[in-house]
């Protein structure tokens, strides 16, 4: 598939929260939290106590909500990279200016891509990387094209004993689902999709999808109601004179490829909100904006890692 290069933003304004600075404040939340773990979380407790000593070296936060949250509302994609190892089963996304933000790691034997806020690579945080603890785990199913993205603690089920959370008896926070499809335009095979994300309130507060509050499958068909949002593939054109399908990415250079995509609101098929294509050997520019989050933009973008 050929594309031709929306606006976008690559300052960092686009995070929806001021992350918290090393401070004498964040450490103590940390201990804060350590302190409210009781035997049977000792493995939490210390983990709680290794972030607070390590904010004290200027590292960031770990506040996994801030990749939860939509990016601020613009009018232009916010501009991000994801680059991948040459195996092909590790997944880096970085700001346009360079900034590591979340690092994944596949593992096709059990279909399972994990999620960590940590560079396994970054010496300074080597300490705070556990491959045991993902902050969001995404699983598919066998024949690849039905995808789900969860967070592996419950936002509201985090202070619950772990028995009586959802990831205990009955699932865990659904973030998002991707179902695949293909299908023939002109001469050409288009990979397209459909996801389906948690919607927002009128105060722009999350919905959290958690099966605690009697909310089921995130791929089940939506009812229109606005607990959740449906998003879609925009199609590719035949172009003659390139004999291929074409997208157009406007401003943006890339390079053909099958895992090239485009996302719109399904209310709103003319209104891209997320993009992804492939501008190197093993880099990819990752745009998106409004109401996508981090974790999700970059989720769907690795559903594609088996598109051919």
């Amino acid at each position: 598939m050929v594309y031709i290069g929306g606006q976008q933003e690559s300052h960092t304004s686009w995070w929806p929260l001021n992350r918290w600075n090393a401070s004498k404040d964040c450490k103590e939340v940390y201990k804060d939290v350590a302190a409210s773990y009781d035997d049977e979380h000792d493995s939490d407790c210390e983990r709680a106590f290794e972030i607070a000593d390590t904010l004290e070296s200027g590292l960031a936060c770990e506040i996994v909500t801030d990749f939860m949250h939509p990016l601020r509302r613009s009018s232009k994609l916010w501009r991000f990279q994801v680059k991948r190892s040459t195996d092909r089963l590790q997944y880096r996304l970085y700001t346009d200016e360079g900034d590591f933000l979340m690092y994944a790691h596949a593992s096709p034997e059990v279909r399972k891509v994990q999620f960590f806020l940590y560079n396994p690579d970054d010496k300074d945080a080597s300490s705070l990387f556990d491959p045991t603890r993902p902050a969001f785990s995404m699983t598919w199913n066998e024949n690849r094209t039905e995808w789900r993205l969860v967070q592996e603690k419950c936002e509201h089920c985090q202070f619950s004993p772990r028995h009586l959370s959802c990831g205990a008896c009955c699932g865990k926070q659904q973030v998002a689902f991707i179902r695949h499809h293909r299908m023939n335009i002109e001469d050409g095979i288009f990979n397209g999709m459909e996801v389906h994300i948690p919607g927002l309130y009128s105060d722009e507060s999350r919905v959290i999808w958690c099966p605690k509050l009697g909310r089921g499958d995130l791929g089940q068909e939506l009812d229109g109601s606005y607990e959740s949002q449906r998003l879609a593939s925009k199609p590719p054109v035949w172009n003659e004179e390139v004999e291929s399908l074409v997208l157009d990415f406007k401003a943006l250079s890339v390079v053909s490829s099958a895992k090239n995509f485009q996302l719109a609101l399904g209310q709103r098929p003319e209104h891209c909100i997320c993009q992804y294509g492939k501008i190197g050997t093993d880099t990819y520019s990752l745009d998106f904006r409004y109401p996508l989050s981090c974790v999700q933009a970059f989720g769907v973008s690795l559903t594609t890692m088996f598109w051919q």
